[in-house]
């Protein structure tokens, strides 16, 4: 397995500066929403609420809760990681989507917002990295506004131990059906998904609306080194809530697998649901209940 260098980073990492002068790098365009903000801010004081999705997939799929929470009152994003690409090979790690994350919410942080933030399988170690520095507690300790209040896990890899990824919690194999690149080839390397795969991910689903997501998902690619790279800050250092969405009918990363990574982390609190690996899907309602549950009880 490839391994990388541990070092601390900045409290707060910018995309800019990670990837500056990157020709590969895809424009993402930031939405106007600081008036949003402020107007939100006059009128409520929950918190936002940001969802972080999976490898090879896209923020759309958080498109039945996200309306589900917003009815509720609350205000949402739902950032594109961009470690989910085409076909061209890539060397990004999760650093670049924590990178994401944080150039959405400084700027919520210093309106005084605290956040959720909410991951799922892959999104659990975007949402973890994200953390670190950045709580409410972390950011009133150097005088300022805002910071995360919750994490919640769906389904996914909180990283229970410092120096272990995404890969060395799954044992250091990758699943049998990825397609990937030799793990000593140090080269760009991006991994594909064969199309039985749907099948794992969106087990419970309706027929035709499984079809048209499986169709979509093997058109896409994750980087390899999102999932081979260690994290220095692990969920058994964060010190706001956290909430773990156990689902039982997860063929893609079965629910003893999911009991276990919660077994290693002492403070996780636990919610079960009979969906598969696509609960936001399969179950919405539920997903959102949790998710606002989460909220009201944030730190």
């Amino acid at each position: 397995m490839r391994t990388h260098a541990l070092f601390r980073y900045p409290t707060a990492w910018s995309l800019s500066r990670l990837l500056r002068g990157s020709s590969k790098l895809p424009q993402i365009p930031h939405p106007p929403h600081h008036s949003r903000i402020e107007a939100a801010q006059r009128i409520t004081p929950k918190p936002v609420i940001i969802l972080i999705h999976g490898a090879w997939h896209l923020p759309d799929v958080w498109k039945k809760v996200k309306q589900r929470l917003e009815a509720a009152g609350y205000e949402v994003y739902t950032p594109r990681l961009l470690t989910v690409v085409g076909p061209e090979p890539v060397d990004y790690s999760w650093r670049v989507d924590v990178a994401v994350v944080h150039d959405l919410v400084l700027p919520l942080f210093d309106q005084g917002r605290e956040v959720v933030i909410v991951g799922h399988s892959y999104g659990g170690v975007v949402a973890t990295a994200s953390v670190e520095g950045q709580s409410v507690a972390d950011r009133q300790s150097r005088g300022l506004r805002g910071g995360f209040s919750a994490v919640v896990y769906i389904c996914a890899f909180p990283i229970a131990q410092r120096g272990f990824s995404l890969l060395s919690t799954k044992g250091g194999d990758y699943s049998e059906w990825t397609v990937k690149t030799e793990l000593t080839k140090k080269v760009p390397c991006s991994m594909g998904i064969i199309p039985e795969a749907g099948e794992l991910y969106y087990s419970d689903l309706p027929p035709d609306e499984a079809k048209e997501w499986r169709a979509e998902l093997t058109s896409r690619y994750q980087s390899q080194r999102s999932f081979e790279e260690p994290l220095g800050f692990c969920a058994n250092d964060i010190q706001i809530p956290m909430t773990y969405l156990l689902c039982e009918g997860d063929k893609a990363v079965p629910v003893q697998s999911q009991e276990q990574m919660v077994a290693d982390i002492p403070g996780m609190r636990t919610r079960r649901c009979t969906a598969g690996h696509s609960p936001f899907l399969s179950q919405p309602d539920l997903t959102a209940e949790v998710i606002i549950e989460a909220a009201q009880n944030a730190y």
